[in-house]
């Protein structure tokens, strides 16, 4: 992380709720905001995420989620597990990786991919028209397989998996 933006990440807890539904529906917006039209964005709310991720962090049987903090407010959050794909291309997938475009380049989504994944071998899905992303995982060995997905739940939004 860089000195003008300290940050810590830990791990997650279903008190942190409050602080990731917020933050995935801003992640979202920035992100997608260019890609999906404003009627995706008009049936979701922070409220809305803050549940979701209540139930999924009460639940014991979730894969760990680790968050990231600047100044106690959560501006990003991770989570690896065990592959969706079928058949899987590799044992662990990188199931999210979200951080405030404000924290890009202070390190924070460095930190943490480390976090849920170090340097072992896993795929993740990432949209076809996200440059940014798709470089930040290129630099940690991540590339294109050729595996393409288009979402119609997300307004048929192009996803590519990339593998390490």
């Amino acid at each position: 992380m860089s000195a003008s933006t300290p940050g810590v990440v830990r791990p997650a807890t279903p008190a942190d709720a409050a602080g990731i539904g917020p933050c995935h529906l801003a992640c979202w917006q920035e992100t997608y905001g260019g890609l999906l039209s404003p009627a995706f964005f008009a049936s979701r709310s922070p409220e809305r995420f803050t549940a979701n991720w209540g139930r999924v962090l009460a639940d014991p049987a979730t894969e760990p989620v680790v968050v990231a903090e600047v100044d106690g407010a959560v501006v990003g959050f991770a989570q690896a597990a065990p592959s969706r794909d079928e058949p899987p291309v590799r044992v662990q997938e990188l199931t999210t990786l979200y951080l405030l475009a404000a924290q890009h380049g202070s390190g924070l989504g460095q930190a943490l991919l480390d976090a849920v994944l170090a340097d072992r071998p896993a795929s993740l899905w990432v949209a076809e028209e996200n440059p940014r992303a798709i470089a930040f995982y290129r630099r940690n060995g991540f590339s294109p397989d050729g595996a393409r997905q288009v979402d119609d739940a997300w307004e048929g939004l192009a996803e590519i998996r990339l593998v390490r």
